[in-house]
């Protein structure tokens, strides 16, 4: 059993890994003719119409869809459908570089579901519609593609696909903003670009003033490794790292409290009382009721706590441990802010 098919390429990504400028328009022309191949596959749940009246198998799933449709709206299929009287299962149309998803959002197209939001789709979405509307030359949804895509595209994705699909309309504004912009490109933004309109955006914001300094220079030597793999990412690093003081913090906590409360435990000593005010608290003296003091206040201008040795080491061992404590979380907390603001340089750069 055998089947013609339509050879084309799949709908590429965005992401130009390492070209040295995104793709150039593409031309339908470029698509091969129809080919022989061996057919099997499912019924789609969606797309595999009762009335339909021509199959076309991709990844091993058949739609039965309206020819109408791609002969009316198709320059590429209608001499492909004039040619293949009664596709049916046992020999429908194959279509092997095409993916069952992006086939199913340019048929979302063809059969809206919704009358009343019939075309509220991603930029990926737009993309994958665009991509098979250029290829097979369905012009009026290839408009549509584009006007959406005008509307929610970034500039970053308009360069890409204004400079493959020709809609050279985007090319300026595009560039521009991305040459304006305050923040740098990132790594996926290079990666869709290329490696020549990444060096040209790059002179463009030097030269133009647009490359100003976000980050203290200080943070560069120490950003250095992390941003050219230099050495093992920093957040593997500081996991290790935060766990052991975050253990140690754990440990004193536990160890102030025990001695707080051993401290606490000892009786409090008083204070020497004012003979002039021997019924008050020792707080309560000639000075702090305005009388001038004399000879007998000495006591209480100079008030003597009887605090015993043992009383004096627990209470010297408890404000050094507290004292530690807040230095350890003191110090804790300056390394997670500067993890933290690590972490938002590096988003820079993936």
């Amino acid at each position: 059993m055998s089947s013609r098919g339509v050879n084309f390429e799949e709908c590429p990504s965005l992401v130009s890994h390492g070209s040295a400028r995104a793709s150039p328009p593409i031309d339908s022309t470029d698509i091969e003719q129809p080919i022989e191949l061996e057919a099997k596959g499912t019924r789609h749940s969606q797309y595999y119409f009762k009335d339909g009246n021509v199959v076309l198998l991709i990844e091993e799933v058949l739609y039965n869809v309206h020819r109408y449709f791609f002969e009316r709206d198709s320059a590429y299929f209608r001499p492909i459908l004039a040619s293949v009287q009664g596709a049916d299962e046992r020999s429908p149309i194959v279509l092997p570089d095409v993916s069952c998803s992006d086939f199913d959002e340019f048929l979302a197209i063809l059969y809206p579901t919704d009358f009343r939001r019939p075309t509220e789709k991603t930029t990926a979405q737009w993309t994958s519609i665009l991509h098979l509307a250029a290829k097979w030359g369905f012009e009026s949804i290839q408009l549509l593609a584009i006007d959406k895509l005008t509307a929610t595209a970034i500039p970053v994705d308009k360069i890409v696909l204004g400079r493959r699909y020709g809609i050279s309309d985007w090319l300026p504004g595009a560039y521009e903003a991305v040459c304006t912009r305050a923040d740098p490109l990132t790594v996926e933004e290079g990666m869709k670009l290329g490696v020549e309109d990444i060096i040209k955006i790059s002179a463009a914001r030097q030269a133009y003033g647009y490359a100003k300094a976000r980050y203290e220079i200080k943070h560069l030597s120490q950003d250095l490794g992390d941003i050219f793999k230099l050495e093992m990412p920093f957040e593997k690093l500081s996991v290790g790292s935060t766990d052991t003081e975050e253990n140690a913090i754990k440990i004193l906590e536990d160890q102030v409290v025990t001695v707080q409360a051993e401290f606490a435990a000892f009786p409090t000593p008083t204070q020497t009382h004012c003979r002039a005010y021997a019924g008050y608290p020792p707080s309560v003296n000639c000075i702090s009721n305005g009388h001038q003091s004399y000879n007998i206040c000495a006591g209480c201008q100079a008030p003597k706590v009887l605090e015993s040795d043992e009383r004096r080491l627990k209470r010297e061992d408890k404000e050094d441990k507290e004292r530690r404590l807040n230095d350890l979380r003191e110090k804790h907390d300056v390394k997670q802010r500067d993890l933290a603001e690590k972490q938002e340089r590096m988003s820079l750069f993936r």
